[in-house]
This record gives structure tokens, sequence and C-alpha cells, in this order.
């Protein structure tokens, strides 16, 4: 890997191998202009606008050729360049996450690369935190073949230096089962340099839309046999994203129900499926159609923050009872009830964070959870609301601790307004100072104090907003963090958390994600370098 031509070599010869030892003028333009351009070329390939490869394509060169005849990079001194891009920009990142006054979480996802010949997964380790500004940011920090997960991501935690400010862990279903040991590692590793006690059921993130995506897969299972003959009949290649499957089988159904498939020549050449088999494929496509339906609201949502999973979830689990109960046939019915055994253990287990989350919207506060509490568990709901208050309570107490304000926040019940006015129309003072007048005002004063609020509770009895359909849960916080100091601290950090590992259309792959082909091609370091600055660009 080669780098800039070296000082000496530069003021010796020119980019056309004449000599400018007598020109030096000339000399430190050239290569002036040559160094200006070649670090616009990595600045472009690090921030993902031209492919790295790109460098090397023929039209390009001829291009150059045309603009600026005298600068014609190799790919090594371009790579050269993109790593010291991806350097000295790694140096201001890791600075900013040292002096980051928040609370960031962690996400672990595995990236796959598949050819005929090789089959390969990539760990992929990103930060995901609310900055000052109130903008939601996704930093990848590391980028390698899986090797050694525990290792690989003590390497990032030691090497970045923000182990003290991990809050909450992000993988998939899959993952947790297979690392147990990173999770126990990272939370008692993180356990011993925080101060604010991260319970399990916050800090151990499961993977919203891996869930959704095995119930998909679970109800397509059922019909594994059936789904091979009709894409046999009916097939075009397209990516392992499970709402492009189910579009394929919706068109096959539609094509066989206007007789596409009943000519002798394709049932005597072909495993046509029978009608009733059509029927079950019918069945399962408008299941899953439903189940897309909530899912890319959710996932088309920006910015994809905690706080809208409660309710697109709430609305899926009420969609998926509905036909459990209404459809009237058994086959389908017991589909959706194996979809909702999944979905419901997924509840359960994210419930809390969802929750708090949910609270931390001023469009739904606590009467959200209380209200979907009650509706699926009755009586027994008002429990689960007295536990979610509780640790939202107890988290606040933990703040109030860690991250005190100059001046306590207190705000006054509505009953104890007008008299809070009593001092500021007390009589004026006259040379003699009147005791009861003092005594009075202490009067006065111990009453206030004895309807004194924090500011959760403050925000909790306050009535919900109504939010337009692009309310924006980030902006709203901005401008209050002056009246909820410690609670705008709060929400920055748990609104942060991702409760998906992917975003937009890349949380319908059945499959792993798979890697940016462009990229994987490259040698392993300049490979993490840009999926690192892609993620750090101000485009993305």
């Amino acid at each position: 890997m080669s780098g800039v031509p070296e000082a000496d070599e530069a003021i010796g010869c020119g980019i056309n191998g004449a000599d400018h030892r007598n020109d030096s003028n000339v000399m430190v333009f050239e290569y002036d202009h040559e160094q200006r351009d070649l670090r616009a070329l990595a600045e472009l390939i690090c921030s993902g606008e031209i492919p790295p490869k790109m460098v090397e394509d023929i039209d390009l060169r001829k291009f150059t050729n045309m603009s600026t005849p005298l600068f014609k990079p190799s790919f090594d001194r371009v790579e050269s360049e993109c790593m010291r891009v991806y350097e000295e920009r790694k140096l201001e990142i890791k600075e900013f996450l040292g002096d980051f006054n928040g609370q960031i979480s962690i996400s672990v996802d595995r990236l796959r690369y598949k050819t005929y010949r090789f089959c390969g997964h990539y760990l992929c380790l990103s930060a995901s935190f609310i900055d000052e500004n109130w903008k939601l940011r996704n930093w990848v920090l590391y980028c390698h073949s899986l090797s050694n997960p525990l290792d690989d991501f003590l390497k990032v935690l030691e090497g970045w230096g923000f182990g003290n400010k991990v809050s909450a862990l992000t993988m998939t279903n899959a993952d947790q089962g297979d690392c147990p040991e990173l999770i126990e590692f990272v939370e008692t590793h993180i356990q011993e340099k925080k101060k604010l006690e991260v319970s399990r059921q916050l800090f151990q993130v499961y993977c919203c839309g891996e869930m959704i995506s095995q119930m998909v897969q679970d109800a397509f299972d059922k019909i594994k046999d059936i789904i091979d003959k009709v894409l046999k009949l009916y097939s075009t290649k397209s990516l392992p994203l499970w709402y492009l499957t189910n579009s394929k089988l919706k068109h096959a159904v539609e094509l066989w129900s206007k007789g596409e498939f009943s000519s002798k020549y394709v049932t005597d050449s072909s495993d046509v499926p029978s009608p009733e088999e059509w029927k079950k494929v019918e069945g399962v496509c408008k299941i899953v159609e439903s189940i897309y339906e909530v899912s890319s609201a959710l996932f088309e949502s920006n910015p994809l923050t905690a706080n809208v999973f409660l309710y697109h979830l709430h609305e899926l689990r009420d969609i998926l009872t509905q036909m459990s109960t209404t459809d009237s046939d058994s086959f389908n019915r017991a589909i959706v009830e194996g979809m909702l055994k999944r979905f419901d253990k997924y509840w359960n287990d994210m419930f809390m964070l969802l929750a708090i989350a949910s609270a931390l919207d001023p469009r739904l506060k606590l009467k959200y959870v209380e209200f979907v509490s009650m509706r699926l568990n009755g009586m027994e709901g008002s429990l689960q609301v007295a536990d979610v208050l509780g640790t939202i309570h107890k988290l606040y107490d933990d703040y109030l601790i860690r991250f005190p304000v100059k001046e306590n926040f207190m705000c006054y019940s509505s009953c104890s307004g007008p008299d809070t006015e009593m001092e500021s129309s007390a009589p004026k003072q006259v040379k003699h100072t009147l005791n009861v007048l003092q005594d009075y005002h202490q009067f006065i004063q111990l009453g206030i104090q004895s309807t004194k609020k924090s500011e959760l509770d403050c925000y909790l009895e306050e009535p919900v907003i109504h939010g337009s359909p692009d309310f924006d849960v980030l902006t709203w916080w901005s401008t209050a963090g002056a009246k909820y100091p410690t609670l705008s601290r709060m929400a920055r950090d748990f609104l942060a958390i991702p409760v998906s590992l992917a975003t937009s259309y890349e949380a319908f792959y059945s499959k792993p994600r798979p890697v940016d082909e462009s990229l994987v091609c490259l040698k392993p370091d300049l490979m993490n370098a840009l999926m690192c600055t892609r993620s750090w660009s101000c485009k993305h």
C-alpha cells in the first residue's frame, strides 16, 4: 500500500517525469493540485458517493484524462488516501464519543456474503445515540469477517474507550442464543464501570425486525412444498425479502385464478399445486400481507426511535388476534396461533423497555401503557402499569443523582397556584418588621413545599398532546429540555436504543442482510474503514 510521494521525490521530479528542480513553483503547484484531487476522490469514496473500484473504471479514466490529464491515481494510492481519511476521522469520532455527555447503545449485527463458491459472515458493531442537537446517529465502529465475537467486541470497547457509557446491547435472537457469554461478559464489564445500574430487562434488546421475519418464515415453512411447486411455475430472481416472496406468491395465485396454469402442457410437464394447495397459499398471503402493512408503517418511520414500537406492535397483535378467532379456515388459524406464540414471547421480553420509551412520547405517556395493559390483561394490567411506573421513577432518581441540575426543578399542583401569589401581594414593608408576617410567609412556604412535584410527576400529569402525522418526538424534546432538564436527558438515552437492527426495506430480509458487494472484495482494513466512514458521513 503506497502513500503520498515523499517530499524529496515530489521536489525532484514532476508528474510527467520532467526535471523541475529549477522551477520549484511549478512543481509545488502540480503536486498540490494532484494531492487535492486525490483527497477529493478519497472523500467521495469514504462518503459512499462512488464505489472504490470505480477508480479503475475505463470511462472514469477517460473523463479524468480529459479534465485533469496530469491526475492519474493508482488504486493503491487512492486506497492509502482513504485509509488516511479514515484514521483522521476516527480520531475525531473517538474524541467526540469520549466527550459525549449521554448514553450509547451498541448493535451487534451479522452480515452475510454468499457466492456459488463462498459463504461467509461479517460482524458489524455500531453505536446509536442522540446527539446534543437531538439528531439520531447510528455509527459503524467495526466491520470484519466474523471470527471470535467476544474478542472483537472487547477490542471495540477498549479501542474506542466508551464502555462506561453503554446502556443497551441489541442483537438478533439467534446471536444471543449463540453468544450467551458475550452478553454476560459485556453486561458485567459495563456494570463495573457504570454507577447507573442497568437491569438485563433493559440492557438486553432483541431485534424486532428479526422477530417479525421469523413469524413470516414460520408461515412460509408450513407450505414450503407448495411454494416450491409455485416457484417452479412462476419465479423471478429477487432479494431474500419476505414481502417480495409474498408478492410473487400473490401474483401466482392471481394467475392461477385466471386459469394460467391449467393448460394440458403445464399440467403434464410440471407438478402444479392442487386447488386446495392454492387456497393454502392464498390464505398465507393474506396473513403476511396484513403483517406487511403494519411492519411497513413501523420500519419506514423516520427517525425510527424506540417510542414508536409499542403502538405498532399493539396494532399487529390486534390484527393477529382477530384473524385467529374470525378466520373460518382451520389451517390459517393454526398458522396465526403459531405466530402469536412467537409474538407474545417477544412482547413479554421487551415490554418494559418499549413501555418506558412509549411513556417518553408526549402523545402517549403512561396513559397508553395503561390502555394497552388493561386491554390485553384486564385488571391484572394495573400491576403491569405499576411496575412500569416504579421502574421509570427509579431510573429518574438515578439520573438525578448522576446528573444533578444546578437548580432543582419543581412544579406545583394547580390547587396551590393562586396561593403562590400571596408573597408578592404582601403589605409593603415599613421600618418595623412584623414578626407575624414573617411567620405567615414561612407558613405559606411550607404549604407550597408540600405540593412540590418533580419533573417526572409534572410531565406525566400534564395532558398528552395531539401530535400531527409527521410529529417528531426528537424535535419536541429538543424544545422541552429547558422545562425538563433531567427527564430530557433520560429521553435522549432511551429513545436512541435501536429496537431493530435494520430499518426501511432492509428490515424485511428473511436471511442475514448481505454486506455491500462493492466493499467485500477489498482488503479487510479498507472495507472496515469505508463501512465506518460512510456511516459517519453527514449524508447518512
